[in-house]
């Protein structure tokens, strides 16, 4: 319990800041896109949020691929299973290795299913950390709009 109070926070933040270097580097990656394209290289949080929608269903799709293919489950049972691992809910219903002693008989695939996790996570909390943003930034736009009514109703406007 005592590693569950600094590690969980710790935890967090580790994730937090991996995604918003992750949000930087789609952010360089999307600014040189448009440029090569010839357009302007500016990039908005809708762009950006784009980007790590689709980065997290495709997380998602190839690693259901994956562990149907390895653990023999249905694609949908595996998206079920990516999807619950990766926003951190884990029922336990389904869990990888745990077939024809995997552990011992394939560290290739260990080691895509360690790399898929902390990579998955990395990409979710990049996708949330955005999304956060943007919620707080529309907020802080609305509360802008309102003040500004406000005071164009004063005024009789």
């Amino acid at each position: 319990m005592f590693y569950a109070l600094a590690g969980i926070p710790l935890g967090l933040v580790m994730f937090q800041s991996i995604g918003e270097r992750l949000n930087t580097f789609c952010s360089l990656l999307l600014r040189r896109v448009k440029y090569f394209f010839g357009r302007p290289p500016l990039v908005s949080p809708m762009d950006l949020i784009i980007v790590c929608s689709l980065l997290s269903s495709a997380c998602i799709a190839i690693g259901a691929w994956i562990f149907s293919q390895y653990e023999g489950w249905p694609y949908f049972d595996s998206v079920y299973y990516c999807f619950i691992t990766l926003v951190t809910i884990g029922f336990g219903d389904f869990v990888a290795l745990q077939k024809d002693d995997a552990l011992e008989k394939r560290p290739e695939y260990v080691l895509f299913v360690l790399f898929f996790i902390v990579f998955g996570l990395a990409v979710i909390s990049a996708a949330m950390n955005l999304l956060v943003l943007r919620f707080l930034t529309l907020n802080t736009e609305d509360e802008k709009r309102d003040k500004r009514e406000a005071k164009l109703a004063e005024k009789g406007l």
